[in-house]
């Protein structure tokens, strides 16, 4: 393994100066001669090594008679490699990595949900979509937060962080009770009794630098619009600030009543900095819905998929995280996927190069829907060009027929259903023009391998396909 050369010199001295962490690291692998520290330059099998030491009563000998420095060494040397492997040590959660452009790192997952925080995992049954949520809620924590561990001296990774919430959806949801709360009167006096939405929507205006992760499993088992319908109108009412802070109307419409006072009071106690706070979605609120298609299971609306980044998981290798120690982990991505812009205009000026670049495909592609009900407005205008700027953000070597292709497959693909007089011509329109804005732009690679394959040109064929054989399709699986 090739040694990571990318500290100072002088930083890295100081570390070598530690001898004692490299004697337990020779001890722990006795077979690779001269195995030191910077040996290491992968987060997850730092990770796992460090878990080994604290077991090894040599180490922890050392480590107490210099008052646990050694511990903050490789916490310090692990955040090192957390920020230098932001995205090369991002993996995806049971999804295939291979070459379709959906399964290189988290990427996709981490642009989406800064520029909408609000996606649906679509996909067959087992292939992580639950569980990267719940991974993605674990990487904004490093060694040094307590959040981190759930039993730091055992070495055991805290498997379910306070950022993180599931709630199952069940399928006689109607209204939205079972979520956001309800008013009880059996004391006589109006008391509203908060549901897991708002209490880990208060949760998160407290902690407003920490991402917030609230997972919907299997969301179509009710009808999303009548048990989401507060938080589907207030989404889109998402606006940047002067100071930068995007907010939206209040979900609970705030009333001069006991009754309110008492539920604000409730959810967000009495700390002053919070006095006057509304319910307002933050912007370090994210949620994400699962989704299995079958016959058990709701169809979406278009005022659903409108309002929601849709990424599908159906790819699965079979081989993949079978390797101990290795995890199926994120990384590490602290805040960095909180959005600062919610609307088009809020990044245009700033990149208006590469956003006109996307405005001119976007017309190319309302010209392909022409006549249809399919065809784009400014809503998703609005989400391709802050996906555009978010992903040169969070990957700086990102290329334009990347962005292409992950949104069209999420935001115009998504929309697509019917019979063949209603969709045949736009999806074969649609094959002309990603085959010369995103397949015939797909770089080959270096070393010689396959190249990639465009998300979206892949779907589009499974759609035609099967619509050729039913008279019918969707992009749904």
């Amino acid at each position: 393994m090739e040694k990571c050369t990318d500290l100072s010199k002088k930083t890295r001295q100081n570390y070598m100066d530690h001898k004692r962490i490299n004697i337990c690291l020779q001890t722990l692998f006795p077979e690779k001669e001269g195995f030191t520290l910077f040996n290491i330059n992968s987060v997850e099998e730092l990770e796992q090594i460090a878990i080994e030491l604290n077991k090894m009563p040599l180490y922890i000998e050392y480590n107490k008679k210099g008052n646990n420095q050694y511990s903050a060494i490789i916490n310090t040397y692990l955040h090192f490699l957390y920020s230098l492997n932001l995205s090369n040590s991002a993996k995806t959660i049971g999804v295939k990595k291979t070459n379709t452009i959906v399964n290189s790192g988290v990427t996709i997952y981490l642009t989406a949900l800064r520029t909408k925080p609000f996606i649906l995992l679509a996909g067959i049954s087992g292939t992580g979509k639950s569980r990267i949520v719940r991974e993605m809620a674990k990487a904004c924590w490093t060694p040094d937060d307590e959040e981190f561990w759930k039993d730091k001296d055992a070495g055991i990774r805290n498997n379910n962080p306070r950022n993180f919430c599931m709630v199952q959806v069940k399928p006689n949801w109607h209204d939205s009770t079972e979520l956001m709360g309800y008013v009880t009167r059996i004391s006589g006096t109006p008391e509203y009794i908060p549901g897991p939405f708002l209490r880990f929507l208060a949760a998160a205006i407290k902690e407003p630098d920490v991402p917030y992760f609230l997972c919907l499993d299997e969301m179509n088992l009710a009808p999303v619009e009548q048990y989401f319908a507060e938080y589907l109108s207030v989404i889109e009412s998402r606006k940047l600030n002067a100071d930068g802070t995007i907010n939206t109307d209040p979900i609970i419409k705030p009333e001069d009543t006991q009754e309110y006072h008492d539920l604000i009071g409730k959810l967000l106690g009495d700390e002053e900095r919070l006095k006057g706070t509304a319910l307002t979605i933050p912007q370090n609120l994210f949620v994400v819905g699962t989704v299995n298609m079958d016959e058990t299971t709701f169809s979406f609306s278009r005022k659903v998929l409108d309002r929601a980044m849709t990424i599908e998981m159906n790819e699965v290798d079979l081989h993949g995280g079978l390797e101990k120690g290795t995890g199926n982990e994120v990384g590490y991505i602290g805040n960095s996927i909180i959005g600062d812009a919610a609307e088009g205009c809020d990044v245009y000026e700033d990149n208006k190069e590469l956003c006109d670049q996307v405005l001119a495909y976007l017309e190319k592609v309302n010209a392909a829907l022409e006549s249809t009900p399919f065809k784009i407005a400014y809503r998703t205008r609005n989400e391709f060009l802050m996906y555009a700027v978010n992903r040169q953000k969070l990957a700086p070597d990102s290329q334009l027929w990347q962005t292409l292709d992950e949104m069209t497959s999420m935001k115009i693909l998504s929309r697509i259903e019917g019979d063949s007089d209603r969709t045949e011509k736009p999806l074969t329109e649609l094959k002309k023009l990603v085959e010369e804005h995103i397949v015939n732009l797909i770089p080959t690679t270096e070393d010689g391998s396959p190249k990639p394959t465009s998300i979206t040109a892949t779907k589009i064929d499974e759609m035609l396909a099967k619509l050729k054989s039913t008279s019918f399709t969707s992009y749904w699986t």
